[in-house]
């Protein structure tokens, strides 16, 4: 059996909706059919607009890097820079956009006044 790639199910799962919205009684189909099918994949940057409010600061997965920061669209289009906290590796990177898959957290800067 081949391996569907993430399009392919995001496809399944848009036709599968438009399907059943157009024929009435079809949500015990629906409910078969989506038991059969890989489950939706999350969205990824490259789906969805660059908004400072929402993605400074986000925190995003990703398979090589896992856990990492967004900072803001790369120069180069197409790619985020983000930083990362891992040991023995460079804290900036650019990677492509859809590869960043959004986590919800978000993070903020604070000032800390030291009192010395």
């Amino acid at each position: 059996m081949t391996q569907s790639t993430r399009q392919e199910i995001l496809d399944a799962h848009e036709e599968l909706e438009k399907l059943c919205n157009r024929l009435p009684g079809t949500r015990r189909a629906k409910m078969t059919i989506l038991a059969a099918l890989p489950p939706k994949p999350q969205p990824t940057m490259a789906d969805v607009e660059w908004d400072d409010d929402k993605h400074y600061l986000a925190e995003a997965e990703n398979p090589g890097w896992g856990k990492v920061i967004m900072l803001e669209r790369s120069a180069c289009p197409g790619f985020i820079r983000i930083a990362l906290a891992k040991e023995n590796e460079p804290t900036w990177q650019a990677v492509k956009e859809n590869t960043l898959t959004p986590t919800g957290k978000r993070y903020a800067l604070t000032e800390v006044q030291d009192n010395e």
